[in-house]
């Protein structure tokens, strides 16, 4: 049996191999000490401000995530976000007091080429995180700023993979 799933297994990666399957944001076989053409496009990306503390928070993110070696110099692309935060509670017991809060952000973006000036890619995203709310109020703001920092992250994730989708599309790839 573990020959025969071994075996399997090996056709499967000859397979992927020859089918075409090219990693989006990896280096390709051949390529060395170059970036892939989608991680340099996210690189150029220059990223508008973003109003309130979790704009800056999500802001913050997404400059980690699409240009990590600092912003670009001669950026080809701008990206325009703009973020909505609600907060709420949940489980209200009998003496009116909640125990648990969610965290909610919605992002717009918009991809503009600085070229021509013109939106060339437009999305939304949301993200949604709970926390704790107990007696003492450090723990409960600690834990109210983590779950914003959590949804920032998430939301900053899904732009930097709806851009990189985006971008691969664009190059045929």
């Amino acid at each position: 049996m573990p020959r025969a799933l071994t075996a399997s297994v090996l056709v499967l990666l000859l397979a992927l191999g020859a089918c075409g399957f090219q990693p989006v944001y990896g280096k390709r076989s051949g390529d060395t000490g170059r970036q892939s053409a989608v991680t340099e496009d996210l690189a150029s990306i220059a990223i508008s401000p973003i109003s309130d503390r979790a704009g800056q928070l999500l802001r913050n993110s997404l400059l980690d995530k699409l240009t990590p070696r600092g912003t670009p110099g001669r950026a080809r692309y701008r990206l325009d976000v703009g973020l909505s935060e609600t907060r709420s509670n949940l489980v209200i017991l009998k003496d009116s007091t909640s125990t648990f809060a969610k965290v909610r952000f919605a992002a717009t973006f918009i991809l503009v080429d600085l070229e021509t000036g013109q939106p060339v890619h437009r999305g939304q995203s949301e993200s949604t995180t709970t926390f704790n709310r107990v007696d003492s109020d450090f723990a409960t703001l600690s834990a109210e700023k983590d779950a914003r920092r959590r949804a920032a992250d998430e939301i900053s994730e899904d732009i930097r993979l709806r851009l990189g989708l985006y971008f691969n599309r664009i190059r045929g790839s």
